[in-house]
């Protein structure tokens, strides 16, 4: 067998057979022979999807686990409960859900209970805004003034508008409750007595005992 050149090819001539044979070239082999996947490509393949895309695919489908379209964070929560708080109007059933689905659908699972605990944190102090404008609106249409929770003549006649320490009686604050009336109308979850807390705490207190006037006669004064 005896091979001749031609360009980049060769020829081989079979004597036997008087046939031309023509032989791939070393560089077409490569690139064929390239073609199939080696180990080692194999793994970079497997290994180049982007791992963030790994991470939204895991919080998608414990998203869906959770019955949410899509997660929040505390930050998130805690916004959503200062506005919907915010103010002295009551809040509306459709908002109160909107913060259930924020506290549910928490990005952090274990961040649940503290986004739950704010709201509710937040809820009181908006209840206790609400009860003091809605005490203030009861006093001006009592005959009340100056932003007091019962009439402003009770008030000055009682404390002369400050805020007293316990007399022989007991009776303290603006409005001179004594203990166990401020105890029996919530007054403890403020202070231990009227005095020690804030002019806001004794107006929704006072404003309970007054209750329209119905409980005027717990006060002398407004006889």
């Amino acid at each position: 067998m005896r091979p001749i050149a031609v360009g980049r090819k060769r020829r081989l001539i079979l004597p036997v057979a008087g046939a031309l044979l023509l032989v791939t070239p070393a560089t077409a082999a490569a690139l064929t022979a390239g073609v199939r996947t080696s180990p080692v490509g194999a793994a970079t393949a497997a290994t180049s999807s982007s791992p963030s895309a790994a991470v939204k695919h895991r919080t998608t489908h414990t998203a869906a686990r959770r019955g949410c379209k899509k997660l929040f964070t505390v930050k998130m929560g805690e916004g959503a409960a200062n506005l919907i708080y915010s103010g002295h109007r009551q809040v509306s059933e459709h908002a109160l859900k909107v913060l259930g689905y924020i506290e549910r659908c928490q990005r952090n699972p274990a961040a649940v209970a503290f986004v739950r605990g704010y709201d509710r944190y937040q809820a009181r102090m908006h209840h206790a805004r609400v009860v003091a404008a809605e005490a203030a609106a009861e006093a001006q249409r009592s005959g009340g003034s100056g932003g007091w929770a019962i009439p402003a003549s009770v008030v000055q006649c009682e404390s002369g508008g400050q805020n007293l320490p316990p007399n022989y009686a007991g009776a303290s604050g603006y409005y001179q409750i004594i203990p166990s009336t401020w105890q029996a109308y919530g007054g403890t979850q403020y202070a231990p007595s009227a005095y020690q807390a804030t002019a806001q705490q004794q107006a929704i207190v006072a404003a309970r005992i007054w209750d329209g006037g119905a409980g005027a006669n717990q006060w002398v004064c407004a006889g």
